[in-house]
């Protein structure tokens, strides 16, 4: 049984998380086996500073003890969760348990930029040890089926469109809060290989249509305003695919790879190298923003 604990309770990520692996509170179709989460610290936030109150009594109705500080945990568990809800102190917070030798997995967005996320990545390898970020997103059951059906039973993705909310908030600049979501599905639906970014930015909605080096297009599409739901369109050799996905298996598929990989049972889901080109690619879109739309290329 791997003993997980958590970092940070500004997300509510923490508790939905905790209720699957330790499978409180939730229908038997959302449990996680192999792991428990057996402590945690509540820590502390500079977005939502008003969440860890409410969310600390909940995580210990799941079972879960408080330590004082983060690094009492090191003793007490075999791998690490940081679920702090701005990417801003992950790496900060990531370092002492990978430099003790401690699996982890950092929620999204990993890092706020390209220098913290190299170095985390940097870290995980120097102590050889399980490491992974991404988005719930990409594990909706409707993206991982069109991913695993697409080569076969459609053909090559030729283009594609993912669209959900952009909700700002200051601490994760422009797609790095809610609009890393739709941003990680279309990685998943694409692949990497954006070379270019260009983004249309309005008060309610930004459009971002990324190039990729075989001259692919690639469209997030995040609102601010109206429905905001979940979907993709999928431009394949031999059919167009339109699908809303829905979010109800997303945090069980992903606490699945948690376990799976902070056990050593199986490699990350979401390669390194796809990971540093989503965080520059909204970085890319981000610039581009500021610059009027103008294209930004990626940095390699």
């Amino acid at each position: 049984m791997l003993r997980l604990g958590i970092i940070d309770f500004d997300s509510s990520h923490c508790v939905e998380f905790t209720k699957r692996i330790n499978q409180v509170g939730v229908p038997a179709d959302q449990w996680v086996e192999g792991a428990r989460v057996v402590a945690g610290w509540p820590g502390t936030s500079e977005m939502a500073p008003e969440r860890i109150g409410g969310f600390t009594p909940e995580m210990q109705a799941c079972g879960v003890s408080m330590v004082d500080s983060p690094l009492e945990l090191i003793d007490q568990v075999d791998a690490v969760l940081v679920l702090s809800l701005s990417g801003t102190p992950h790496l900060e917070r990531v370092r002492p348990f990978l430099e003790a030798g401690l699996p982890a997995f950092v929620d999204k967005p990993m890092a706020c930029g390209q220098d913290d996320a190299h170095e985390m990545f940097t870290l995980a390898a120097g102590a050889d040890v399980p490491f992974f970020s991404c988005s719930a997103m990409r594990f909706c059951n409707e993206v991982v089926e069109f991913v695993q059906d697409q080569s076969e039973r459609f053909g090559p993705v030729h283009g594609a469109t993912s669209y959900g909310p952009a909700w700002r908030a200051e601490g994760n600049p422009g797609l790095f809060h809610y609009g890393i979501h739709p941003v990680e599905v279309l990685f998943a639906l694409m692949g990497p290989g954006c070379r270019t970014v260009s983004t249309h930015h309005t008060d309610s909605t930004d459009v971002v249509i990324g190039t990729w080096d075989d001259g692919r297009l690639g469209v997030v599409r995040g609102g601010r305003t109206g429905a905001t739901a979940y979907g993709f369109v999928g431009w394949c050799e031999r059919a167009v695919i339109r699908q809303d996905t829905s979010t109800r298996f997303a945090y069980h598929n992903l606490c699945r790879h948690i376990v799976s990989t902070l056990s050593g049972d199986t490699p990350p889901p979401v390669a390194s190298e796809v990971t540093l080109e989503i965080i520059a690619f909204i970085e890319s879109a981000l610039a581009s923003e500021n610059r009027d739309g103008h294209p930004v290329d990626l940095p390699r």
